[in-house]
């Protein structure tokens, strides 16, 4: 099945693969909310009509540069075409 352009499988195994990376993510719609050592350390939100995905960080610095990184190798696999963008949300 897909959702104007994206294959909702393909953003459930993004979400699987995040967790197999020790963050804990739940999805609703384009946007995935990331849990990491229980706290809610970023979002990330997908605009398929634009190819882009938003990645908002909340976290501290660890948190952060860790999400980033997993976001950064992970999405580009999953959602090919897809330009992330990282904004810190203070």
């Amino acid at each position: 099945m897909f959702i104007r352009g994206i294959d909702v499988k393909a953003l459930n195994k993004l979400v699987e693969e995040l967790r197999r990376r020790s963050l804990w993510a739940e999805r609703h719609s384009y946007s995935i909310r990331i849990i990491y050592n229980n706290l809610i350390v970023a979002s990330l939100h997908i605009y398929p009509g634009f190819n882009e995905a938003v990645l908002r960080l909340y976290g501290d610095a660890v948190s952060d540069a860790y999400v980033q990184k997993v976001i950064s190798e992970v999405l580009p696999r999953m959602l090919t075409g897809i330009k992330l963008r990282v904004v810190k949300v203070r």
